[in-house]
């Protein structure tokens, strides 16, 4: 009998599992833009993109939708056209996939663009980031929309370790993927610069694991710094949504608000949203 070793979940994969929900990220989308532009936005632009799943999602929901996807990273572009395209089906002639700098990229106008998981802490100089902002108001159509997220808190600038236990799931193929152990750490943070250095770890079934599966080399921008920059590069308001808390449970809420003011935390999770 012909044996056949299961197949070894990937790291692009257990990313996707473990740090996004893209069907949030999207209804959140849309229920800002339409809040403030009174329609729905059909065009989207995904930044720093990875395995382009939120661009992918976006087309995938309706079939007036378009969307551009774009990484400097060749691989989780091949990992994306390998494993998300083919089950958009006709959906995928609304998708295109670009390699190149979020800086220099040319795509259509666009109604949003999204650069989330903290992947514009890439630009650790403020002429960088400066750059890249007005590069995206120049992409974005009349009354578009940049989505950024950022965390913080009291307990973000120093090194730590955190760890959650993610479920199992099926590949589209039917496969399995075993329960595995999302692992967050800081490894150092310097105040000087602002220059936080993390990795992902990925603990699997039987005690494998992948070390060092994801690193980053980021500068933690703060709030003000955020919005002065868009501010500076020709936005014309800079709105900040913030994840709720629950008291009693002392756990984050899936709700996120305007606010204008909060109370810090030790950890914190937000939307910043640069308003052409």
């Amino acid at each position: 009998m012909l044996y056949c070793a299961p197949m070894r979940p990937d790291r692009y994969e257990l990313y996707e599992a473990a740090v996004q929900d893209v069907d949030f990220d999207l209804d959140l989308f849309q229920r800002v833009y339409r809040r403030l532009r009174g329609r729905p936005c059909l065009r989207l632009r995904e930044d720093f993109c990875g395995t382009a799943r939120l661009a992918s999602t976006w087309v995938e929901r309706r079939r007036e939708r378009r969307a551009w996807a774009v990484d400097l990273n060749p691989r989780p572009l091949a990992w994306a056209r390998a494993n998300h395209l083919p089950a958009l089906g006709s959906a995928v002639e609304r998708l295109r996939l670009l390699r190149g700098d979020v800086r220099r990229v040319r795509t259509p106008r666009v109604d949003v663009i999204a650069a989330l998981n903290c992947s514009y802490w890439v630009f650790r100089r403020r002429a960088q980031l400066l750059d890249y902002f007005r590069h995206v108001r120049r992409a974005l159509a009349g009354g578009g929309l940049l989505f950024l997220d950022a965390f913080g808190g009291e307990g973000a600038m120093r090194a730590l370790v955190e760890r959650r236990r993610v479920r199992g799931m099926r590949r589209a193929d039917g496969a399995r993927v075993p329960p595995f152990t999302y692992v967050w750490e800081q490894k150092s943070f310097n105040p000087v610069d602002a220059r936080l250095k993390a990795a992902i770890h990925l603990e699997l079934e039987g005690g494998r694991a992948l070390r060092n599966a994801f690193t980053y080399d980021w500068r933690m921008w703060s709030l003000p710094e955020l919005g002065d920059l868009l501010g500076e590069a020709g936005f014309a308001d800079v709105h900040v949504y913030v994840q709720g808390w629950d008291d009693a449970r002392h756990q984050p809420l899936n709700i996120f608000r305007r606010r204008g003011r909060f109370e810090n935390q030790a950890a914190w999770l937000a939307y910043v949203v640069g308003v052409k």
